[in-house]
């Protein structure tokens, strides 16, 4: 079985009608708010109801939380006057903890690395390198590989096969591409379109 990739979706249709939604959604707020314009008291609490309706509809991490930098999944956060005043997402290597500076604070903080001795190790597949218990370089393993510690070596780690290492020569599927392995080893790739999917076709063996 020969794969290869092949059409699902039409692409077109797809984005337009997500495009089309938040549109509607959109069109039906300025409507609201055009309908309720006609006194200042009423428009004022039209818009804090809108924006309210907003944020439960797009979500909002600050809502009835005090000012001050949060914790939101790994991204620190700065809550004010009930709204995200800014953000700053998390390093791959890092977490987000609430707190070490005091009350309201919130910090990227290093998780990788905390508790590894000097070397290479595995994160996520990940290879990260730590020193002093910092994350000093990384390596990301491609989709077809996986980290892997050396069971050899203390605090060595690598990216090694993970598609092809107990498959015979020839073309398979993984994970949305085409891949070709070889000698155990994938020795090319092809990725299927964003609206395509690998299938396997009766013609020929691999």
């Amino acid at each position: 079985l020969k794969p290869f990739c092949t059409q699902v979706l039409p692409a077109a249709p797809l984005v337009i009608g997500m495009m089309a939604l938040r549109s509607l959604f959109v069109v039906a707020l300025a409507g609201r708010a055009s309908a309720l314009a006609g006194s200042p008291a009423v428009a004022s609490l039209s818009e804090r109801a809108l924006l309210a309706e907003a944020e439960v509809h797009e979500g909002n991490p600050c809502k009835g939380k005090p000012d001050g930098w949060r914790c939101h999944d790994d991204v620190v956060i700065e809550c004010s006057g009930g709204r995200t005043a800014s953000n700053e997402s998390c390093a791959f290597h890092e977490e987000c903890k609430e707190g070490l500076d005091g009350p309201g604070t919130a910090s990227c903080v290093e998780d990788a690395c905390e508790d590894k001795a000097d070397g290479f190790h595995c994160h996520d597949d990940r290879v990260v390198e730590c020193s002093g218990l910092s994350t000093v370089s990384s390596t990301e393993c491609t989709f077809y590989q996986e980290c892997e510690r050396d069971r050899l070596q203390l605090n060595m780690a690598s990216c090694v096969e993970d598609v092809c290492e107990r498959k015979a020569d020839g073309r398979y599927c993984e994970d949305g591409h085409v891949v070709e392995c070889r000698g155990l080893v994938t020795v090319n790739v092809t990725q299927c379109g964003i609206t395509e999917e690998c299938k396997k076709n009766a013609l020929g063996r691999n």
